[in-house]
């Protein structure tokens, strides 16, 4: 084999190697509000969210949380219920076989920490007709933004719309975006652990709003509510 043969190999096997091992990207984020197409169904007597759900051809977990409903066995004649991509609202058929395990959610309680302790002042899901794709808590400006789990930081500058933010993905194909802060302190390229401090909490999205931090949990790239996940 000629030298220059071998180097070609040798750089060949260097880029599939660094391919193999590259971090995946940091998850696409849209704006921070937007109004989501769907409409409200408004719950009736005996039904259920699962079949709720099972009309409208949509998975439970992902109305569940962007409701806010942990227990499904307490939604209630008048109840609201944003259905996402509805374009009208549809009769809900009920039988007597509805009331079965099929109405269970998934959550995982205490999988992270809280980024930050204060009250939550946007929750996640449907907001005055905005979809929020995390929750907003209350901060202090300067008060410290911590690591939710161990990961690595795959982003850590200024996004339109979030200001300063940093994106850390963990394992299990999850991530955490940490937005709107006053000044970002983990890097890009940076290995984290839980309740290690990588950001003081500001208003840098651009909202003239209060110093607050907004924390958003993804699954696949696909916002999951935090409260389904935190302690």
């Amino acid at each position: 084999m000629s030298r220059l043969k071998f180097l070609l190999l040798i750089i060949s096997l260097f880029h599939l190697l660094s391919c193999a091992t590259a971090p995946p990207p940091p998850p696409t984020l849209p704006p921070p509000t937007g109004k989501p197409e769907g409409i409200y169904h408004t719950v009736n007597k005996n039904e259920t969210l699962w079949r709720i759900c099972k009309t409208y051809k949509v998975n439970i977990q992902e109305v569940a949380e962007l409701n806010n409903i942990k227990n499904p066995s307490r939604i209630k004649v008048g109840d609201k219920i944003f259905i996402t991509g509805a374009k009208k609202e549809l009769p809900v058929t009920t039988t007597p076989k509805d009331k079965h395990p099929g109405q269970t959610i998934t959550i995982k309680k205490g999988m992270f920490i809280w980024p930050l302790k204060g009250s939550i002042i946007t929750q996640f899901g449907m907001n005055n007709g905005f979809k929020n794709d995390g929750i907003d808590i209350a901060a202090s400006a300067g008060s410290t933004v911590v690591a939710a789990y161990d990961g690595k930081v795959v982003f850590s500058s200024q996004l339109k719309g979030y200001g300063n933010t940093i994106i850390i993905q963990h394992k299990e194909k999850y991530a955490t975006v940490y937005a709107s802060n006053q000044v970002n302190l983990a890097k890009s390229g940076d290995v984290v652990s839980k309740g290690q401090t990588i950001a003081r909490a500001g208003n840098s999205g651009g909202q003239n709003t209060a110093p607050h931090l907004h924390f958003q949990i993804r699954e696949k790239n696909q916002p999951r509510n935090p409260l389904f996940y935190l302690p």
